[in-house]
């Protein structure tokens, strides 16, 4: 018997939150997986959480247009639960609730590099040979990290930089994110810069300073 005009029935329920949850999980794997543009940028971030996949997963499945099934892999690839700082907290010394219990970024640095220390001197005496003690290709060890990051992206060595500083920092999770086959590639895209450095198991072209800019904001790492 069709049902289908019979006003008896209980009206539907209304759409639950998990299920709005398993729209906006899809939402961020299409735009991880390159099917949105990387254009739509941080204004357009989930409030609580995202994914961010590794530098082989992301670059097979994105930079090289790899097929469905990299895509697929790179899914599979994603780190849930992380959360950073963007670099306008770094510059700002501004918190966010989901980073370390709303501690300043600054004040996390000093805790790891300078105990006792207070934010502002931080700023002004953090050198990059502390953050990337491998070097960051044509900037000098002994250069402020501060000044540097104030520049913003797409500057290599501020996108570079904040981002390091956020798998340093952050929460526990997004040390992960750039750690392929066991070694991290963050010091590795640093020492060698653009159109060198490649991913692990990379049989692609070396990333530019593009490259990098897009990985780390699509990936939500600065």
């Amino acid at each position: 018997m069709d049902h289908s005009s019979d006003n008896s029935q209980q009206p539907s329920a209304a759409p639950t939150p998990v299920a709005g949850a398993v729209v906006s999980q899809r939402r961020r794997r299409f735009i991880q997986a390159g099917v949105v543009p990387v254009g739509l940028t941080l204004a357009s971030r989930p409030v609580m959480a995202w994914h961010c996949n590794t530098t082989s997963a992301w670059g097979s499945a994105v930079l090289r247009n790899g097929g469905a099934s990299v895509k697929a892999r790179a899914e599979l690839a994603e780190i849930d639960n992380t959360e950073c700082w963007y670099i306008s907290d770094w510059i700002n010394n501004s918190t966010r609730p989901q980073v370390r219990n709303s501690a300043t970024p600054w004040s996390c640095a000093a805790k790891k590099w300078y105990s006792g220390k207070s934010d502002t001197w931080v700023q002004n005496n953090l050198p990059v040979s502390k953050v990337f003690p491998g070097g960051l290709k044509g900037v000098s060890p002994s250069a402020n990290v501060y000044t540097l990051i104030k520049k913003g992206a797409p500057d290599f060595a501020a996108i570079l930089l904040a981002a390091r500083l956020n798998t340093l920092l952050a929460n526990t999770p997004v040390s992960k994110c750039t750690i392929s086959n066991g070694t991290d590639m963050l010091p590795q895209m640093a020492s060698l810069g653009p159109n060198v450095f490649k991913p692990a198991n990379s049989t692609g072209a070396a990333w530019t300073a593009k490259d990098m800019n897009d990985y780390l904001k699509a990936n939500w790492l600065i």
